[in-house]
């Protein structure tokens, strides 16, 4: 029996591709320039780090967000050591120095790809203004600041814990990556408790807004 993959692949012109599997057919028209037209590739590529699509739409999310909605100072509490990359992103793009833009890591920070140059000043910087021991948060004295919120939800205390890092800020932005993944812990009768419904983007990653 021909693949879905082979059947697909032969009608189509030589520069246009298919991924599928025995469930998704993910046809690639190659006709968007995204390295060349978007920040966060360029970024990236700058910084030398290496992330899926998912991520990267991740990134892109949030490159609007702290480019353009946070002007004043504020928090970034990064919930989970994995989404270092994209708690440096956001802080770099709101802003971010020794002097402006704080980091709460209670459960510690990624580890970082090498990088040099002004890249490896900024990274520096971002670990030297970043709080890292368990009960690190937001003084009352920051807690009115916006705040971002990057949280896993590979366990339920991941999403648990991130939800209610968000629940005690004035104003802020929740990210729950992969929370619509089959088999995550979205914990969504809790979310709803605390009356936090958040939406979902089609890569499957939840996001809530309070201002």
């Amino acid at each position: 029996m021909t693949s879905l993959y082979v059947q697909v692949k032969e009608r189509l012109p030589e520069h246009q591709g298919v991924i599928s599997d025995a469930e998704t057919l993910l046809l690639n028209r190659r006709d968007f320039h995204i390295t060349q037209i978007s920040a966060v590739n360029a970024n990236l590529a700058v910084m030398g780090f290496k992330v899926g699509y998912p991520y990267r739409v991740l990134l892109g999310f949030l490159d609007q967000i702290c480019g353009n909605l946070i002007k004043n100072d504020f928090n970034v509490i990064l919930a989970d050591p994995s989404l270092a990359i994209a708690g440096f992103y956001s802080w770099m793009r709101a802003g971010g120095s020794r002097t402006f833009g704080r980091v709460y890591a209670p459960k510690g920070i990624g580890r970082f790809p090498l990088v040099g140059g002004l890249m490896k000043e900024l990274v520096d910087d971002f670990v030297a203004v970043s709080e890292v021991k368990p009960d690190s948060q937001p003084s009352k004295d920051r807690q009115h600041l916006f705040t971002l919120v990057l949280g896993n939800t590979k366990r339920a205390d991941q999403t648990v814990f991130a939800v209610d890092r968000f629940v005690e800020a004035g104003s802020g932005l929740l990210i729950l990556k992969d929370y619509a993944r089959v088999g995550a812990f979205d914990e969504r009768e809790y979310l709803e408790s605390k009356l936090i419904f958040p939406a979902i983007t089609f890569e499957g990653h939840a996001f809530a807004l309070k201002v």
